[in-house]
């Protein structure tokens, strides 16, 4: 994976060929902890997809995100997956938890 320099200086990370980038957000915790749901929604999806971690999840208790890319088939895959997590842990945890995944080109 290679670093690409953008016009406004900053750096884009790469992200294997045939990937495809997702950023993952989790806010509004109350309870729980931010970075568990979303370790916890990583290493469930470590089972089942090929997953590379760009960005490792970082954040506190009320709000932590991270990068991943997954290949490019499975893209509307692991976001049902997502959506089917936050649902289950809205259910456990109280629905003040916002659930965000978003394309990270």
């Amino acid at each position: 994976m290679k670093t690409t320099e953008l016009t406004d200086g900053t750096r884009q990370k790469g992200y294997p060929r045939g990937s495809f980038p997702v950023r993952i957000s989790v806010k509004g915790a109350e309870g729980c902890s931010a970075l568990t749901l979303i370790d916890a929604f990583l290493t469930q999806s470590k089972q089942k997809y090929l997953l590379t971690l760009l960005e490792t999840a970082t954040g506190d208790d009320s709000h932590a995100e991270a990068v991943i890319a997954v290949p490019f088939p499975e893209r509307e895959h692991i976001r049902i997956d997502f959506n089917i997590f936050a649902s289950e842990m809205e259910e456990k945890h109280g629905t003040g938890i916002f659930f965000h995944m978003e394309s990270a080109f």
